[in-house]
């Protein structure tokens, strides 16, 4: 899963976890079927319900269809990206379904990919916690209606091998730090990287619109940082499961990474690596359901997200992806060391979340990045 992962300088690393070691592990992902055509009813009256969506999510398919008495088909992603291609290429008459990351549903809305919410079959909506319901109505509105559902969330910050750096500042300054020269990972992701380097200059307030908004010569202050940067480095890596390998070897011993890679290190036994804030901030991620434009079975899709955020099926995707669901509810079926991981989290923890965001002037982004990667 790409994800994708703000607040204040508290360190998730620093507080007092119980033992990590006695964490369940998450069971196997269960077998992904392939997509069987358009939407409409089996035998026997049963919807067929086609999602395009996230590898975990197809291991309470049956749960599901037990609960709702629907066929569900799921069609693995890879990217957020991918999901927003297909449907934008007319593959969205193929699916009901799709969840990407937030920052990709105002995309689809935009694109008149999509429908909006049935209030009446989603009655978990109401349980989440406040701050993401306020992203629904912000984020996922046209000003009206609300065209997506967020489902789970993580954020990112800086994780480290304690014993190689013990003390480290709270800062991605961390990041730029001689001391740690060929042990430094970034990712290979234009927007996560150079949005790292953003908050770090103290561009705070680009984080703040609809769109991440740097202008021309922040945009050229951002690159150049990166540049300045590239020597530290160990590398870059594109995917969560190299990061964790790279860290595991001892390749890199700091690095940019998302929370949800490092729960599933310390659900693994990882006693060493540990994860900050940066003081300057950090982005956040949370995935969005939401229904295309074109099913022929709209208010039985969004019953199916529903099951998504319900408080048992929401604790089971936390645990499948180590990443909190957007439902405290879900905490009531995890015991006290998975929510330390990924259950309870404090609302006032959420206030100071930069959620993830489309990019004003992207292409001068990636044209940024692209100097930087051959600098």
């Amino acid at each position: 899963m790409s994800h994708d992962d703000s607040g204040s300088g508290s360190t998730s690393g620093s507080k007092k976890r119980p033992s990590r070691r006695s964490v369940l592990k998450a069971a196997g992902a269960a077998g992904i079927t392939g997509l069987a055509g358009c939407t409409g009813l089996t035998g026997g009256g049963t919807a067929t319900i086609n999602i395009y969506t996230w590898e975990e999510y197809a291991e309470f398919k049956e749960q599901i269809e037990s609960n709702l008495d629907v066929k569900l088909n799921i069609t693995k992603g890879t990217s957020s990206a991918k999901m927003f291609s297909a449907f934008n290429s007319g593959q969205d008459e193929q699916y009901d379904i799709v969840i990407p990351n937030n920052n990709y549903i105002p995309k689809l809305r935009e694109a008149g990919l999509v429908a909006p919410l049935q209030k009446d079959a989603v009655s978990n909506f109401d349980s989440m916690y406040g701050k993401f319901k306020e992203f629904a109505n912000s984020q996922f509105s046209d000003g009206s209606d609300i065209y997506g559902v967020p489902i789970r969330f993580g954020w990112y910050g800086v994780s480290y091998n304690s014993e190689e750096i013990p003390d480290p500042e709270k800062s991605y300054s961390e990041l730029w730090n001689e001391e740690h020269s060929g042990n430094i990972i970034m990712y290979d992701n234009h927007f996560k990287s150079m949005s790292a380097a953003a908050l770090y200059l103290g561009y705070t307030d680009a984080f703040e619109g609809s769109k991440v908004s740097l202008s021309e010569d922040q945009i050229q202050k951002v690159k150049e940082k990166l540049i300045e940067q590239k020597k530290l480095l160990q590398g870059y890596i594109a995917a969560d499961p190299t990061y964790i390998k790279s860290m595991q070897q001892g390749n890199h011993t700091i690095g940019l990474s998302g929370r949800n890679e490092i729960v599933e290190m310390w659900s693994n036994g990882d006693e060493t690596t540990e994860l900050y804030v940066p003081k300057e901030g950090s982005l956040a991620w949370f995935e969005g359901a939401a229904v295309s434009a074109k099913s022929d079975n709209k208010t039985m899709a969004w019953k199916v997200i529903n099951e998504y955020i319900s408080a048992d099926i929401g604790a089971e995707l936390a645990k499948a992806g180590y990443s909190p669901s957007c439902n405290p509810n879900t905490t009531e079926n995890l015991n006290d060391e998975q929510n330390s991981l990924y259950g309870k989290i404090e609302p006032s923890r959420l206030d100071g979340f930069i959620p993830f965001k489309a990019v004003e002037n992207e292409e001068a982004w990636i044209k940024a990045w692209e100097e930087v990667k051959t600098a």
